[in-house]
């Protein structure tokens, strides 16, 4: 439990960190967008995909693979922004950080089941 705190405190920071000029953001990154179902799908992905490898070929224990599962989305997402913003024009998106972390929790809630 500790440890996901930890994540989801890093991953908030994330988006307070994000950018603060909003203008920009509000002509060029709308809610609904394919940008951010891609960002959504990927993260859960990378969160069924890195668990089902550590559980089931490496014999991991299912609490800790999907930490370190939620983790390695996490990581994903937050290097995505950083090359977003280092692109021309480019920003960090609180809109794509959001996305990435509903598709980790949706992620970990399908494994849960």
């Amino acid at each position: 439990m500790k440890k996901t705190l930890i994540f989801i405190f890093i991953l908030f920071f994330c988006i307070v960190k994000a950018e603060k000029d909003s203008t920009i953001i509000i002509n060029n990154d709308p809610w609904i967008a394919y940008d951010k179902f891609l960002h959504f799908s990927v993260s859960a992905s990378i969160v069924l995909s890195t668990q089902y490898t550590l559980v089931e070929k490496l014999d991991y224990k299912n609490d800790d693979a999907i930490y370190f599962s939620m983790l390695v989305s996490g990581i994903n997402g937050i290097l995505k922004e950083m090359w977003d913003r280092r692109q021309p024009n480019g920003f960090i998106s609180k809109k794509d950080i959001v996305a990435n972390i509903a598709g980790i929790i949706f992620g970990v809630h399908i494994i849960k089941l």
